[in-house]
């Protein structure tokens, strides 16, 4: 009688050990792939220091930065600042 009981213990100690055991490995390995889902932006930032200056649509002069405005036609312009006034006067949607 203590021979079955001794061994229904050690079998309910060892399924626990098993289940706890498999909880873990699947934290493990779901914590693993959450790791690769992250994008480095290392990359991302050096490509957008070295981009090449957008010419203006208006006066084709090379600027860093641009305003996008929509035109009537539905064709997109950018503008820098200078030209900026232009898309004002003939009431440009801003992008």
């Amino acid at each position: 009688m203590r021979y079955v009981v001794f061994l229904m213990i050690l079998l309910a100690v060892g399924v626990i050990y098993a289940v706890t055991r498999l909880r873990n490995a699947k934290k493990q390995s779901s914590g693993k792939s959450s790791k690769n889902n992250v994008i480095p932006l290392d990359a991302h930032r050096r490509a957008r220091k070295h981009t090449t200056e957008q010419p203006c649509s208006s006066c084709k002069k090379k600027n860093g930065k641009l305003m996008f405005y929509a035109q009537d036609d539905g064709s997109v312009v950018g503008l820098c600042k200078d030209c900026q006034v232009k898309a004002k006067k003939r009431d440009m949607l801003p992008l």
